[in-house]
């Protein structure tokens, strides 16, 4: 066990949030950008995918998503309005919590030496030096971090979680 059994304990934790945020999103809502400069919910869960995707590779792990998302959802990337450039949300959807279950059952059990290395996604290596702590960072406050954007985007979106009424639309846990 390494140090990353914490921050993966808050992924496993978070994807009860991710399920909820993305329960019920349409095909038809991949591209919707409900008010200037926010991200769309193809994007957010597509990025989310790619970037624990990453981390898998950090870890060792055989990637789960398709190498064409890369190019749309790599850190750098911008949401298009074009629904037909976006894979079908379930695919979004179910290989994002896919990529998460994975690097959450995996990442606990990585070796030491390999969480060592220097982080080698440069933009962030001032903040995560090692390997190990931005894998740490893409479990839980990466994660976190889009996931309450998504929450956020279903509210400006007027798109209400499943089994909540219209004056509980949030998904967040109280």
């Amino acid at each position: 066990m390494n140090a990353l059994a914490g921050p993966a304990e808050q992924c496993r934790d978070l994807l009860s949030l991710l399920d909820r945020a993305a329960a019920g999103l349409e095909d038809r809502h991949v591209a919707v950008e409900p008010m200037p400069g926010t991200k769309t919910a193809g994007w957010l869960l597509g990025h989310l995918a790619v970037t624990g995707d990453f981390a898998l590779r950090l870890c060792g792990h055989t990637p789960l998503c398709p190498p064409e998302w890369r190019a749309l959802f790599n850190p750098g990337t911008h949401p298009s309005s074009d629904p037909a450039i976006y894979p079908p949300i379930a695919a979004l959807r179910d290989t994002a919590h896919a990529v998460y279950a994975r690097l959450s059952a995996i990442a606990p059990d990585t070796e030491p030496a390999r969480l060592a290395v220097v982080n080698p996604y440069a933009p962030a290596r001032s903040s995560f030096p090692t390997a190990g702590g931005f894998v740490g960072y893409l479990l839980s406050g990466h994660l976190a971090y889009h996931l309450g954007q998504l929450v956020a985007w279903r509210a400006v979106a007027g798109v209400p979680t499943p089994g909540t009424s219209a004056t509980q639309q949030s998904p967040a846990r109280a």
